[in-house]
């Protein structure tokens, strides 16, 4: 059976065939029939399909909202700030000062004050106040300070406004600006706000209402006294009141006296009240130290007593600074006294004091006969100790001298030439007496002969001064007194002593006197047996006694209840009841801190006998 061919095979041999004959077969063919269908001449751009739009939300359409609001509502704001035009604001209360373009110390000043409501709603409750500078006064009264002015001026009415005059009677110094403060506070309708509005009004002070003036040598010699005359005249109609006079001093200065006496320290005077060209003068004797062409100044400022703060000026009317040169002495001295240079030093009684005094010859030529002495001036000083080495006590006249009679070497002293003193000196001891505001006063003057450019003989001298201040004796007592419990002591058992302070001050007022103490572990502090100015701090067991000021030759007493309890570690011991006991104070005329220390008391100082304070089982 012949083998059933496919379509591929048939077609395969068909095309194979050498004679190109055809074979029938049997090929199907299907025909292209049915509708043609037409084309375009070209291919036409496929359309794209359209996207569906995205809708918004709730939630985002109200946030782009609100966004968008508050932009509208800030840029509306901001125009309404800026422009000033919003409902209330201090920028639309307008303040107008009027007043002088300048003015002297001590005149009135006529400031007017014009304040202007651009508010669209009514200034309630308005008060002005009106910041003067310190020192001015008051028209009707001088002698009334006007530190401000505080006036009402009730409701002021939008596009209102209301003027006020201010007099005040201004001082301050020459050539300086015043400054005025004028604000006005208010409220306004439904609100519990205080607006403020200020302005500030300044001018210069022409004219000084005081004036200084100082007399006094522009050269003077190092180490020698001079005098600096001080006059504080009136330029103003009116009379100035309460008037001080303040120095300031520079280094170097030393002051020794002055006519009138200073109020305060060594450089404050109490002038009073100055009329209407009157003056008031002041005279200080004082010494001034450095090298050769140091330059020295001392300020001076005269001005209304503080009320607040006594011997302090509030407002400076006058100013003044002198100047002065210095200038090397002939024969220099340099005095000091247990080895320090200070125009002041603080001893004790009955203290010896050793002194040194050094001298230099500055002069380019030679010195002929150079003599040096020192005056002791004080009731203190036990003239019996003054001894001076190489040198002469006269003690008539309390002098310490050395001249050519004690040292050959003082009748010719070539340029550049020196030489060193010494001499020792001490105060009357404590059983001597009681003295008040105790002080020595050494004075060492040089004096020598020299032979001028043109042959004339001259004789030259410089000098300089020292104090020697006696600290107060400022003394304690202790005394402890048995009063129960076992006796003598016994362990593990209480025994009640009173303790006495008794404070004693000798020659020099002192402020703020005070004692302390330790007390042990086992000593018990009584409180209700002590005085309201005895205190007692656990950490430490100190007890402290607050005394205050005392007077020269003033005392005082107290005293305290403790109780002690020994252990039977002290058993045959003699324990401490109250130790360190130290009382302190500050010498008002030494201007020094005082501290002395006392000894332990024990409980033997409460026995009659030394058994009895011995601790028993």
């Amino acid at each position: 059976m012949e083998e059933k061919k496919s379509a591929l095979d048939r077609l395969a041999k068909k095309l194979n065939s050498r004679n190109g004959q055809k074979e029938n077969l049997n090929i199907r063919r299907s025909s292209l029939g049915g509708a043609r269908e037409r084309t375009g001449p070209m291919w036409e751009k496929p359309t794209p399909s359209k996207k569906k739009r995205k809708r918004f939300n709730f939630s985002e359409l109200l946030f782009v909202g609100s966004v968008v609001f508050f932009l509208i509502a800030g840029v509306f704001a901001s125009f309404l700030f800026f422009s000033g035009n919003n409902t209330v604001s201090t920028r639309n209360v307008t303040i107008a000062l009027d007043g002088p373009t300048s003015i002297r110390a001590g005149e009135t000043i006529p400031l007017q004050i014009i304040i202007t409501n651009k508010n669209s709603v009514p200034m309630e409750l308005v008060d002005l106040v009106v910041e003067f500078p310190e020192g001015t006064r008051s028209e009707t009264d001088i002698s009334i300070r006007l530190p401000r002015i505080r006036e009402s001026l009730g409701t002021i009415n939008p596009a209102e406004s209301v003027n006020r005059t201010i007099r005040a009677v201004v001082f301050g110094q020459a050539s300086t600006d015043v400054s005025i403060g004028v604000s006005v506070e208010y409220r306004v309708t439904s609100s519990n706000a205080i607006f403020v509005s200020e302005s500030e009004y300044t001018l210069p002070i022409s004219q000084s209402p005081a004036s200084i003036t100082v007399e006094s040598l522009q050269e003077i010699v190092s180490g020698q006294e001079t005098a600096i005359t001080v006059t504080v005249s009136s330029n103003i109609p009116d009379t100035l009141n309460d008037i001080l006079l303040v120095a300031e001093y520079p280094p170097g200065f030393s002051f020794n006296s002055a006519n009138p006496s200073p109020v305060t320290g060594s450089n404050t005077w109490r002038l009073g009240d100055i009329e209407q060209g009157g003056e008031r003068t002041v005279t200080i004797q004082g010494t001034f130290s450095g090298e050769d062409n140091d330059e020295r100044v001392v300020h001076f400022t005269a001005g209304s007593e503080s009320e607040k703060t006594k011997d302090e000026i509030s407002a400076p009317l006058a100013t003044s600074d002198v100047a002065f040169k210095l200038a090397k002495p002939f024969i220099s001295l340099v005095l000091s006294l247990d080895g320090e240079i200070a125009t002041e030093k603080t001893v004790t009684r009955g203290e010896q004091i050793r002194g040194d005094i050094r001298w230099v010859n500055n002069l380019p030529t030679r010195a002929q006969d150079v003599e040096i002495e020192i005056k002791l001036d004080g009731v203190i000083l036990d003239r019996n100790t003054v001894v001076a080495q190489t040198g002469f006590w006269r003690s008539f006249d309390n002098t310490l001298i050395w001249s050519r009679e004690t040292d050959s070497s003082l009748i010719d002293v070539a340029p550049g030439a020196s030489g060193l003193y010494s001499f020792t000196l001490s105060t009357l001891p404590k059983q001597e007496g009681v003295f008040k505001n105790p002080e020595i006063t050494l004075t060492a003057t040089v004096r020598a002969r020299r032979v001028t450019e043109d042959r004339v003989p001259e004789i030259i001298e410089s000098s300089t001064t020292s104090r020697l201040l006696v600290a107060t004796d400022l003394a304690l007592k202790s005394t402890l007194q048995y009063i129960s419990g076992p006796q003598p002591p016994k362990a593990d058992s209480e025994t009640i002593y009173r303790v006495s302070w008794t404070v004693t001050n000798s020659a020099n007022a002192v402020a703020n006197a005070s004692v302390a103490a330790a007390l042990p572990s086992y000593v018990r502090f009584t409180p209700e047996s002590a005085a309201s100015n005895i205190s007692y701090n656990n950490i430490g067991g100190v007890v402290t006694w607050d005394i205050g000021d005392l007077t020269a030759g003033e005392s005082r007493t107290t005293t305290f209840q403790v109780g002690v309890t020994p252990s039977l570690s002290q058993v045959g011991q003699l324990p401490t009841v109250v130790s360190d006991q130290r009382v302190y104070g500050f010498d008002r005329f030494t201007r020094s801190q005082i501290e002395r220390a006392l000894s332990s008391l024990t409980t033997q100082s409460a026995a009659p006998t030394s058994k009895e304070g011995i601790v028993v089982p």
